[in-house]
């Protein structure tokens, strides 16, 4: 069985609403440690993309 070593990406929101909401979202590894983290504030789609960005600089960076 192989190991996947991609990051998961986890949103928590941690107050607000609608353009107000402010989002926390968290990169884990395989292991489900915590690799990095961070906020954005705005609409959910909106911090998903920034968490997803910074995966993928994460990964890109590890290559």
């Amino acid at each position: 069985m192989t190991q996947d070593n991609t990051l998961q990406i986890k949103l928590r929101l941690k107050g607000g609403s609608g353009p107000n909401a402010n989002w926390h979202w968290e990169l884990h590894d395989a292991a489900g440690k915590v690799v990095k983290t961070g906020s954005a504030v705005g609409p959910e789609h909106k911090a998903f993309t920034i968490a997803r960005i910074a995966k993928e600089k994460l990964e890109s960076a590890k290559s």
